[in-house]
């Protein structure tokens, strides 16, 4: 059973979580969920969330992630692969705040997981011109995540959060896949031009 200690330490890490991760609609019905248990039904709750598996993703005890994962909780994607989504942030540190979530519910980061966090950081700094990027890896819920900070000035994971809505974050990965566009446009037209060099003409 966990102590009294242990029980307020855990309910106030999830509710930071929460806060961070979940829809601002739905944030303060969960927060009030999870201050409402008692130490023993925190330790159910845990031991659930811990115990998940791929068989048992429908229950309704799903891990935040899980649900990001399979849709039920709507998120603006950046990118996937096999291993792994990026996600938009909805409760940034700073602007292109993402997240890389495994696909499956473990502790451990993939390779794959790792290269599109690597692929992402090189988006986002290049695309945002943010001075530098932060890359935090953390495991909640029994789940793998790995923040990407764009760092403008200052900021770090512990840096206070802004809200934003899934119509804004849509709208800043549109820009960013604009911009992908046109400049392999002109990447492109610079190819055609260097095949089809021509010598200047001699009058």
């Amino acid at each position: 059973m966990l102590s009294e200690e242990e029980t307020e330490q855990i309910k106030k890490e999830i509710i930071e979580q929460i806060e961070s991760t979940f829809p601002a609609d739905k944030i303060e019905l969960a927060r009030s969920q999870i201050e409402s248990m008692n130490s023993e039904q925190l330790e159910a709750f845990l031991e659930k969330n811990k115990m998940l598996s791929d068989e048992n993703k429908s229950g309704e005890n799903k891990c935040v992630f899980c649900s990001i994962v399979s849709g039920d909780i709507k998120s603006c994607m950046i990118d996937e692969n096999e291993d792994a989504i990026a996600v938009f942030e909805i409760n940034p540190v700073s602007r292109g705040h993402a997240l890389i979530i495994s696909r499956e519910h473990t502790e451990k980061s993939s390779r794959k997981a790792l290269s599109l966090t690597g692929k992402i950081a090189k988006k986002l700094k290049t695309k945002l011109k943010s001075k530098d990027i932060q890359i935090s890896n953390s495991t909640l819920f029994g789940h793998s995540v790995i923040n990407v900070i764009p760092i403008y000035t200052d900021e770090n994971i512990n840096s206070k959060r802004s809200t934003t809505t899934l119509d804004e974050l849509e709208e800043l990965r549109m820009k960013l896949e604009a911009k992908q566009e046109k400049e392999e446009k002109k990447s492109r037209i610079e190819e055609i031009k260097e095949i089809f060099h021509l010598p200047k003409r001699i009058p």
